[in-house]
């Protein structure tokens, strides 16, 4: 394994992070959290401001251990009760007491949440009263990198904690080659189990709670099936189970649709792949969504789930069974997902994601099988590229490209808010 391949599998290792609930909302809670633990006492008010995408990803998404959804009541459940050290994660343990609080900072319009800019950036503010006075959190660039934190007008954080880390190592400036190397020559990767284990765990704490109707109404409890288990870990996420899914590009659906399709198709009766070929084929996929979510951004009007993830899981399904002309057949399964999933829209977070993901992994299953008959969409078409490197850059562009379009999604969303507590 040459240093390359190291650094592109440290680069997965960094970015999969344990999230509870969908990550942006659980975002906001993180920020009026760090807040409300630096200030102290009762909190009396809330009022976070956030960019576009952070805003439309939380308008209608469950907020963990609540029966309620939306910015204000992420922003208010993490003040009154959020734990700041576990940052995604910082609304585990949530007791009925705490969602009533909050509750009941929304209800008496003390706790709000407004529309900052439209941009594909991260951006949360939470600005968060208590007796004790005010204090001010940003969020700037990541889900969970704090950039500021004001205590009654006085900066609590040093010039390093806030610097920038350095360059980081962009997974996007290696070749399509170098990806297909490392999931060939790469060790080590038993770090992969855990994030099967933990989306399986959610998908089972989906079904006890009666969260995933939707999925388990087409397939039999318990089939090793590659749509219910990602579907059904995606639904159980979105309607706010008490567990975390396994993120990636700072996307707990993301990191669910580019493993658990391959983790399944590697179990079913009809396979039993290798564990060691399904962990070098779920690393392919981690290392194309993260290829294709830095060349689209962070955040996107575009659906990232199915662009970036279920694309990962269309090249990781095809490197799980192709025999021979890995290069060629990876390469048909990308240009199939790229001329078919490309332009569909993300319009927050909530139950239309597993449906979106249904068809991200159908398609991700339908590009594999073309690929796997030496057949997909022909590069001379429409916005696929000449070389792999060059059509993940096209996806990426017309992700990026679709910004304007955000506008449109918020316009119709706030014609609703009216009649929400949100």
């Amino acid at each position: 394994m040459n240093e390359l391949s190291k650094k592109l599998i440290d680069a997965v290792k960094n970015d999969l992070t344990p999230s509870l609930g969908v990550t942006e909302p659980c975002a906001i809670a993180y920020a009026s959290a760090c807040a409300a633990r630096a200030l102290g006492g009762r909190v009396t008010a809330v009022k976070a401001r956030l960019n576009s995408c952070i805003y439309k990803n939380s308008f209608t998404c469950a907020v963990p251990g609540t029966d309620g959804m939306g910015c204000a009541l992420a922003a208010a459940l993490g003040a009154v009760c959020g734990d700041p050290e576990k940052k995604l994660t910082c609304l585990d343990g949530v007791t009925k007491t705490d969602a009533a609080e909050a509750e009941k900072l929304v209800s008496e319009g003390n706790a709000a949440a407004e529309l900052y800019s439209i941009s594909p950036d991260v951006f949360i503010e939470a600005r968060v009263a208590t007796e004790c006075g005010e204090a001010v959190a940003v969020i700037k660039g990541k889900h969970d990198r704090l950039t500021s934190l004001r205590v009654n007008g006085i900066e609590q954080m040093s010039p390093c904690d806030t610097k920038a880390d350095g360059e980081p190592f962009m997974v996007s400036s290696v070749t399509f080659a170098d990806l297909i190397e490392c999931a060939e020559t790469a060790e080590g990767l038993e770090f992969l189990d855990e994030a099967v284990k933990m989306d399986i765990a959610l998908f089972e704490e989906g079904k006890r709670r009666g969260l995933i109707p939707l999925t388990l109404s087409r397939y039999a409890p318990g089939e090793p099936n590659a749509e219910l288990l990602t579907c059904g870990a995606i639904e159980a996420r979105v309607r706010g189970a008490k567990a975390p899914a396994m993120a990636i590009t700072g996307s707990g659906s993301h990191g669910i649709l580019c493993i658990m399709p391959v983790y399944a198709s590697s179990v079913c009766d009809e396979t039993k792949a290798d564990p060691d070929r399904t962990r070098r084929a779920m690393l392919l996929s981690c290392l194309v969504t993260m290829y294709i979510k830095e060349l689209s951004g962070l955040l996107s009007t575009a659906c990232g789930c199915v662009l970036a993830g279920g694309t990962g899981a269309a090249l990781g399904l095809t490197y799980l069974y192709a025999e021979d002309r890995l290069y060629e057949r990876l390469s048909f399964a990308l240009n199939s997902m790229a001329a078919s999933v490309t332009g569909m829209i993300c319009h927050g977070g909530n139950t239309g994601c597993s449906i979106k993901a249904l068809i991200g992994v159908r398609m991700a299953e339908a590009a594999c099988e073309m690929a796997l008959e030496g057949v997909g969409a022909e590069s001379v078409h429409g916005i696929l590229g000449l070389t792999p490197e060059e059509t993940m850059r096209n996806m990426g562009r017309i992700a990026r490209g679709m910004l304007p379009v955000e506008k449109d999604i918020l316009d119709i969303m706030s014609c609703k808010a009216e009649s929400r507590l949100l």
